[in-house]
């Protein structure tokens, strides 16, 4: 199939729904050849900062001289950058061809099922049917490539929770890595820190580290992993900031305190994987926490460094524009907290769009406290909540004028135009896909 198939192919899938469970996806893994098998596996969940950690931590092994598959979703700019190989997406052909391969094993299994059943009664036929979700098979897509592109170290976040996720069916773990709870997808994984990191904490198998923890997560988390200290800020600016961790100096360009634990994080793993017998040094550690970039964590543009990032945007002389990924009411805290750190005394114009399964309330409530002006839109997602019934939301929590806007690109656009000189974009994640250029490198 061509790139454009292998999307709508998954597209379709995706309208199936979730289905979460193992047991399809080894099934579909033994099927292509076990190719987990072939590389020793970091695996990292978490409610919030499983992307910067994974970014991070594909930064410092790669320093270290390996070749890393890296797994995240979903996607910030283009669907490929899920699948990323020596810090690279996977080129659409490449896409197109392991996405071929895993239907094409996915349908002969089916097919094999079916054949199978057929003098057995309907619903047992249907029973055996062999149907993996869109993430499983995205999952299988992204081990399959690791083996055949040659990587020898994986690092593989969470699609969501942790004990049911199809990432958890990954056989030669190296090292889990829990980063901080908080409440997301309860209806799920549980209304309390403690039922989350539970549903989290299943993906350990051996060795495994977490940061500090809140009450209730910590129970759970801290007698299963080693928990890493804390960060000592040093400097810090809209470039980035530099911190002290077990005595050694470290810098890194992602920004706001809970980057820092993310980062201490980050750091205490690699020293747990020097341990196992990889060969991280201390100073591929630091030049691994340097080079790491992660998209739509308060990331700031300006007119001087736009045309050197991957967004189709004109900032005017003299405004900023910072896009967050935060959703939740614990990534809206960090992300008020950021903005009160590095953006003190600026006027600010708010551009937010979420999925209408999150805790938004909580959220807006969280961050809206900085907004001068306050523009909603709906993300471009069937869980998406509606431009109109968000800003209802945001009335409720926020004395700033509050306008509906069409689609995300509109409203970045009115704002940057504005009487605000700084505009904060955040929410959901698909939001971000509006703002990439069309060729974006992630």
């Amino acid at each position: 199939m061509f790139y454009s198939e292998a999307l709508d192919y998954i597209r379709t899938i995706e309208a199936d729904g979730s289905d979460y469970g193992l047991e399809r996806e080894r099934e579909l893994l033994d099927a292509l050849g076990s190719p987990d098998v072939a590389y020793p596996v970091v695996h990292i969940a978490g409610t919030n900062g499983k992307g910067s950690v994974s970014a991070t931590l594909t930064a410092v092994l790669t320093a270290a001289g390996y070749r890393v598959g890296t797994y995240n979703s979903p996607s910030v700019l283009r669907y490929n950058e899920r699948f990323r190989i020596a810090g690279k997406p996977l080129s659409d052909d490449k896409v197109a061809e392991y996405m071929t391969v895993v239907r094409d094993v996915t349908e002969r299994e089916r097919a094999a099922r079916s054949a199978a059943a057929t003098a057995e009664d309907g619903r047992a036929a249907a029973m055996k049917a062999f149907r993996p979700t869109a993430f499983e098979q995205e999952t299988a897509l992204a081990l399959l490539a690791f083996r055949e592109e040659g990587c020898d170290a994986v690092v593989l976040e969470t699609g969501l929770g942790g004990r049911w996720d199809a990432t958890n069916a990954v056989k030669k773990k190296i090292l889990s890595v829990i980063t901080k709870i908080g409440r997301d997808h309860c209806a799920l994984l549980g209304d309390t820190l403690g039922e989350i990191a539970r549903e989290k904490a299943a993906i350990i198998r051996g060795a495994a580290v977490t940061c500090p923890q809140e009450e209730g997560a910590a129970e759970v988390l801290y007698p299963l992993c080693r928990v890493c200290g804390e960060a000592k800020p040093l400097a810090r600016s809209l470039a980035g900031q530099r911190f002290l961790y077990g005595g050694e100096e470290y810098a890194t360009k992602l920004l706001g305190a809970h980057q820092l634990v993310n980062a201490a994080l980050a750091v205490e793993a690699a020293n747990m994987l020097r341990e196992q017998g990889m060969r991280v040094t201390p100073q591929a550690v630091k030049e691994g926490l340097e080079r790491a970039v992660w998209h739509a964590r308060f990331e700031v543009l300006t007119a001087d460094n736009i045309a050197q990032s991957p967004y189709d945007i004109v900032i005017p002389q003299g405004k900023t524009l910072v896009l967050d990924g935060a959703h939740n009411p614990q990534g809206a805290q960090a992300l008020a907290e950021t903005v009160a750190e590095y953006l003190p005394a600026r006027r600010i114009a708010a551009v937010v769009g979420v999925l209408a399964d999150k805790e938004y309330a909580k959220a807006m409530q969280a961050a809206l406290p900085f907004a001068s002006e306050v523009y909603t839109v709906t993300p471009d997602s069937p869980r998406a909540l509606s431009a109109g019934a968000l800003a209802e939301c945001c009335k409720s929590v926020t004395d700033a004028p509050v306008s509906v806007c069409g689609g995300v690109r509109e409203a970045v656009e009115e704002a940057l135009a504005g009487e605000c000189d700084t505009t904060v974009v955040f929410g959901s994640l698909t939001l971000f896909h509006e703002l990439a250029k069309k060729d974006a490198d992630a």
